[in-house]
């Protein structure tokens, strides 16, 4: 395994850390974009890149590569939405909301790679 392909992962999943763990008035507060639930949006879109740069880590992605993505990716957002549920984050609270958010753009990104892999 090549360092320079765990590096992305890791870097992504630092960015999500970064700014799930920001408090919660350094955020932008729009009506607007509170109408469009856009924080599952970034939720659903945070995890599902996170999903594609962990399966590009193996040489040829198998099933297990596919199942041990989706529990890293799941297993981050579970655990960031409990640290902001503690009171270690000012203003930011545990929602389940984004937790199926993360877990759905980990399917969405399971499902595309699995169709990918198959015609590839």
């Amino acid at each position: 395994m090549k360092l320079q392909k765990i590096i992305p992962a890791l870097l992504w999943s630092g960015i999500i850390f970064f700014l799930c763990f920001l408090p919660g008035n350094d955020l932008p507060k729009e009506d607007w974009l509170d109408k469009i639930q856009f924080d599952k949006i970034v939720h659903f879109t945070l995890y599902f890149i996170l999903f594609y740069l962990i399966i590009r880590i193996a040489k040829v992605p198998t099933k297990t590569t596919f199942i041990l993505a989706s529990i890293i990716c799941i297993a981050q957002g579970i655990f960031i939405e409990f640290v902001q549920g503690s009171s270690f984050i000012q203003n930011r609270n545990f929602d389940v909301y984004d937790i199926v958010a993360n877990i759905c753009g980990v399917i969405f990104a399971f499902v595309i790679s699995s169709i990918i892999k198959k015609k590839a």
